[in-house]
């Protein structure tokens, strides 16, 4: 079969031509309905061809928590408190906000990244000012 031209670098995806069988499909048999379609180039390769687009044992994927304002303000104002939630202080504010336990604890880990940072930033800030700039980490 004639090779499909590549198709533009952005704007509309190329016109869809003829699928070609998988590449695997000598050991894998008939195409999985999974099979990708990559670019323009017409092949298809199957998740059983590469480890790496199978899903890994053990942990799912964790779901991104989405905060309400309510609790991102409670959150922010305990944090103001405090900035380090150990033991019953952490499992009752879990409990006020209906979250769990270790989503306080990761937001307070992001959080306290997140000080450290503009904390950094602003120093760096006030000795530029100062005419004493040092270099950036």
């Amino acid at each position: 079969p004639a090779p499909v031209p590549p198709g533009p670098l952005w704007g509309c995806p190329p016109a869809p031509g003829p699928l070609l069988p998988p590449l695997c499909a000598p050991a894998c048999g008939v195409p999985p309905a999974w099979a990708a379609r990559l670019g323009a180039t017409g092949f298809l390769i199957s998740k059983c061809c590469f480890p790496l687009f199978k899903a890994k044992p053990g942990k799912a994927k964790r779901v991104r928590t989405i905060f309400s304002s309510e609790q991102l303000a409670r959150l922010e104002q305990e944090f103001s408190r405090q900035q380090y939630l150990v033991g019953q202080e952490r499992c009752l504010l879990a409990s006020s906000l209906h979250l769990t336990e270790e989503q306080v604890k990761v937001w307070f880990q992001n959080r306290r990244i997140k000080w450290r940072k503009q904390s950094l930033e602003q120093q760096q800030a006030k000795l530029a000012k100062m005419g004493l700039a040092t270099p950036q980490r």
